[in-house]
């Protein structure tokens, strides 16, 4: 009986121990499905809907992406398919609402659900503040889905 033991805990820590999560890492192209709110006037700009780099370490999940150069990081939710994601620039100059913006901070949060190895879908929010300038100060938050880069 002892030796069955000492058998089951030598493969137990053998074992990796991080859970193995099915999205793929690597490049994906993130598109605008619905807008929810667009005080920014930033919509119909492509540029916001930049490729990102997904990476995943067990639960623990970064996300690159090209528009403002944001570096969200987060984890998967527990026992789910779902990240929750977010970041904090600061000192960002972009445009907003057809204007030059020197804008002070830019929070940045996002929640996806995995609808396959090489997509996933969910929600993305950018709130824009500046102290100086109140039209540079505003909020999008939209829909979208990644697909993955020279996938289906």
């Amino acid at each position: 009986m002892r030796v069955a033991t000492l058998m089951v805990l030598v493969v137990s820590l053998g074992l990796p121990g991080c859970r193995q999560h099915v999205l793929q890492d690597g490049a994906y192209d993130v598109r605008l499905v619905e807008p929810l709110r667009d005080d920014c006037q930033l919509a119909a700009q492509s540029e916001v809907f930049a490729r990102g780099t997904l990476l995943t370490a067990g639960h623990i999940v970064r996300f690159s992406s090209e528009y403002l150069g944001a570096e969200l990081a987060g984890t998967y939710r527990y026992g789910l398919e779902e990240m929750t994601l977010d970041a904090t620039l600061a000192n960002v100059r972009t445009r907003l609402r057809g204007q030059d913006c020197q804008v002070d901070t830019v929070a940045v949060a996002m929640d996806t659900v995995t609808q396959s190895p090489v997509r996933f879908t969910g929600q993305l929010n950018y709130q824009f503040t500046s102290k100086s300038n109140d039209a540079c100060s505003c909020r999008f938050f939209f829909r979208f889905e990644a697909t993955r880069a020279g996938g289906p």
